[in-house]
């Protein structure tokens, strides 16, 4: 499984960021593509159209969307073992800034997903996007950690 997270705007936090290199450490083959955070609702567009140049043509999209699905980490690491297996194994995660991700991202996307109907700063949505992709492996491992 080889990762991609495409995600508008920059970590600050010096604590998110060890956090997630913790996690990052641990996991293989994931990429991380930051862009620019526009300051605007009108940059929404914008931001849009540096995702879609970002992602590889051969990747199952999944976009984080408060309208997205929802479900369990079980079904989130059985999802991906499920794409991995039928589709390909290159994934692109996308999170959008702070006025969330145009309607031509959410079009290009193949699934969209959400982990909650709660408005989450996108530097912390990295970090729990991160630490599920990492509980998925574990998951699917058989590995104790999701215990």
């Amino acid at each position: 499984m080889k990762i991609k997270i495409i995600c508008v705007g920059k970590i600050k936090q010096q604590n998110l960021k060890s956090l997630m290199n913790d996690y990052l450490k641990q996991l293989k083959d994931i990429e991380i593509i930051e862009l620019s955070d526009e300051p605007n609702l009108n940059g929404m567009e914008k931001e849009g159209i540096k995702i879609l140049s970002k992602i590889p043509k051969d990747s199952y999209v999944i976009s984080l969307a408060i309208e997205g699905d929802e479900m369990t980490s079980e079904a989130f690491a059985q999802n991906l073992d499920k794409v991995i297996t039928n589709y390909t194994p290159n994934i692109t995660f996308i999170i959008g800034g702070s006025y969330g991700l145009s309607q031509d991202v959410k079009s290009a996307s193949n699934r969209l997903l959400s982990f909650s109907k709660m408005t989450y700063p996108h530097q912390l949505m990295r970090l729990i996007l991160i630490e599920q992709i990492y509980r998925a492996q574990m998951i699917l491992k058989n590995h104790p950690y999701h215990k």
